[in-house]
């Protein structure tokens, strides 16, 4: 490929999706195996996982993104049936929310091993692939709870997406240095109408009222997921480092 020639499809590039049995990262293997890309598809929740794959002919790969073995066979088996890597795009992680002072230790365990340790095992395993390529994308779904707390039962599940922030700019900085250089782009979604927006929240009170609003102005998974194609459809010299999406109504 022309470095130099933009690309305008997804036709032909392989994109894996961690975190796609649900929610953003089930609408995004939609969206861009719908495009035209060979897309590969990693979750915990293999029955939810082989029915994404059935509706959309992707490659399904059920794994814990927590145990660096798993994590890497998954991505060995998704590359060898797509013969490469193009695109990561890492959108696996839970939301569970309690105050610290509630001491969850088994919660604290739970999200820092999936949204931290996953995101690093799952990345690890691409990059070799990601570097192969002819133009290489790596996408870390974050959150706009990196960048602040905005209530106390918050505070945990916002430090782990703050770590996927440095870890998306230590990995930008790590892979300039290839060739060609593999792109990093961290996407921070402010609220979304998703299965697990709500669900972890420990107070039955708070979890309710969350799910109302969610339910009224959160943000379908399909519209970030457009957007998130859109960002590995951008020719390959222009690179997005960060971009953030709320609601409007928000």
């Amino acid at each position: 490929m022309d470095r130099g020639v933009a690309i305008t499809a997804l036709s032909g590039r392989r994109v894996l999706v961690a975190g796609a049995s649900t929610g953003l990262g089930a609408a995004l293997v939609a969206i861009c195996a719908g495009a035209g890309a060979a897309v590969g598809a990693i979750a915990r929740a293999s029955e939810a996982l082989e029915e994404v794959a059935r509706s959309t002919g992707a490659v399904a790969a059920p794994a814990d993104l927590r145990d660096p073995v798993a994590a890497a066979d998954a991505v060995t088996h998704v590359a060898a049936a797509l013969g490469g890597l193009d695109a990561l795009v890492i959108t696996a992680g839970v939301m569970l929310h309690s105050p610290i002072g509630e001491g969850r230790t088994e919660d604290w365990d739970e999200i820092y091993g999936a949204n931290v340790l996953g995101t690093l095992h799952v990345a690890h395993a691409a990059l070799p692939h990601l570097r192969d390529a002819e133009c290489g994308d790596l996408v870390i779904v974050s959150s706009t709870s990196a960048d602040r707390v905005t209530a106390a039962d918050y505070g945990v599940y916002a430090s782990t997406k703050a770590a996927q922030s440095r870890i998306a700019d230590a990995l930008r900085v790590e892979l300039a240095a290839s060739a060609p250089t593999v792109r990093v782009t961290l996407v921070k979604p402010g609220f979304m109408n998703t299965p697990g927006l709500g669900k972890g929240t420990r107070n039955p009170e708070v979890r309710e009222r969350i799910v109302a609003l969610k339910e009224r102005i959160g943000l379908a998974p399909e519209v970030v997921a457009a957007e998130i194609r859109h960002l590995l459809e951008l020719p390959p010299e222009l690179t997005v480092p960060e971009v953030t999406f709320v609601p409007t109504a928000r």
